[in-house]
């Protein structure tokens, strides 16, 4: 098993990182107790369904991808990674005995870690629940088809120079074709870069510099203009129009929105059934550091 299957080698033995293992004590905390035992520690039992349990975990609660993840385990490393959650299972012990779990630091660490894994299981629960049906995948699609489209976007020829003088010299080069004086990357003489940019869209670019660009005809050049990096100089490469997306292009933005949409209600129900107050003096210091 790689690395990226579950944690690393050291020894001979598959070990397991402690954000992953950090689970296991969670599970075993709990007293869960089901089918088969794999092992045991002292008076502790490692039960088949716990090591399941946690390879779902790593495997985003991917039953198929447990089942990759363990049929690429060979004996030798399925006997390790066990031998690994033996080795955290006597750690823990021992930090309990020292007291460790009442420490304020590792308390709270605990506590919301507790939260966190009861809180995505009860999303993942509830998510059975919601509709992603076609029908209701499409009805969110109608209700906010303005939402679903690819926005107007320019590729550039983009330079920055450090003062006027020099941001003017490359505009003369930029004005040039082809361009041989058109340095790429860090110009250490000069102070200046250029780069060719990917397609980009008016909120990646800084905010003095946006009418000026999608003002702008392919081929035609602009600048300088003052921006808090130096002087910008461009040339506008491409533009692409924005346009609409179908149904079938806006598939995962449209089913992302509809979880959004049934998480949303959600967190409003279950905040009408309890009251939250904020002490904001508290808050405005927090650690003695007062907002700006």
């Amino acid at each position: 098993m790689s690395e990226a299957e579950g944690g690393t080698r050291v020894g001979g033995k598959v070990r397991l990182s402690l954000g992953f293992v950090l689970l296991v004590g969670c599970l075993v905390c709990a007293g869960m107790a089901w089918g088969r035992t794999v092992a045991v520690v002292g008076d502790e039992a490692i039960e088949e369904e716990e090591v399941l349990s946690l390879l779902r975990q790593y495997a985003e609660g991917s039953d198929a991808l447990a089942g990759v993840l363990l049929s690429r385990m060979s004996a030798e490393e399925r006997r390790a990674y066990i031998d690994s959650l033996a080795d955290w299972l006597l750690l823990a012990r021992e930090a309990t005995l020292r007291g460790l779990r009442l420490r304020p630091d590792v308390a709270v660490f605990l506590k919301w870690n507790a939260i966190g894994i009861l809180g995505q299981a009860y999303l993942a629960e509830l998510q059975k629940e919601w509709d992603f049906s076609e029908a209701a995948l499409r009805a969110q699609y109608e209700a906010h088809v303005e939402r679903y489209s690819d926005e107007e976007a320019v590729r550039l020829r983009w330079c920055v120079a450090p003062d006027e003088n020099r941001a003017k010299r490359m505009l003369l080069d930029l004005l040039g074709e082809p361009l041989p004086s058109l340095p790429r990357g860090e110009d250490n003489a000069g102070g200046v870069r250029c780069v060719d940019t990917d397609w980009l869209r008016k909120d990646a670019l800084p905010q003095g510099v946006v009418e000026e660009v999608f003002r702008a005809s392919p081929g035609t050049t602009g600048g300088p203009i003052p921006t808090e990096e130096g002087y910008v100089v461009f040339r506008l490469l491409q533009r692409r129009e924005g346009r609409r997306l179908s149904f079938e292009e806006a598939g995962d933005r449209v089913r992302q929105d509809l979880r959004d949409s049934y998480l949303q209600r959600e967190m409003e129900r279950v905040r009408l059934k309890t009251d939250i107050s904020m002490d904001e003096m508290v808050l405005m210091d927090l650690g003695s550091v007062p907002v700006q």
